[in-house]
């Protein structure tokens, strides 16, 4: 496996949304990844595998924070370790961005998001009953603290 990690460009933005679209019941549309990929207060970071778009991470930055409200890994390239792997990448460049906090929500039910994201170190922080829809589900607030 030959990954590399890079910022997202108006190429990857099919990809991005079908990648979305096969994963989540309540899918981002194609404007809201155009309007992070064009903010100053944005990035997508993009898992590349010879050229080709197979995971993605958003992040909203109001430095010293961030949020990251949307991450996925293509269905095929589940369990390989590609999500701690674009985390990594994403947090070092927060990091250089100024970024000493990270928060982010997840449904209770995705356990291996939350094991992964724990096993990051992000600590749960509160919950957020009916957050989510379709279904609908209380999200787990989380937060990380970076090291400098």
């Amino acid at each position: 496996m030959s990954l590399e990690f890079r910022f997202a460009n108006q190429q990857d933005l099919n990809t991005i949304v079908e990648i979305e679209n096969a994963s989540m019941s309540s899918p981002w549309t194609l404007d809201s990844y155009k309007e992070a990929l064009d903010s100053d207060h944005a990035f997508i970071m993009v898992a590349d595998e010879a050229g080709v778009c197979v995971g993605f991470a958003v992040f909203y930055l109001t430095a010293p924070e961030s949020e990251l409200p949307d991450i996925v890994v293509s269905e095929s390239y589940r369990g390989r370790g590609i999500g701690k792997l674009l985390l990594d990448a994403s947090l070092r460049e927060l990091s250089l961005r100024g970024v000493d906090t990270v928060f982010l929500e997840v449904r209770v039910s995705n356990e291996r998001a939350r094991a992964l994201y724990e096993k990051m170190g992000f600590e749960e922080i509160g919950r957020r009953k009916y957050f989510y829809s379709d279904p609908i589900e209380d999200a787990i607030c989380m937060r990380l603290e970076i090291d400098s």
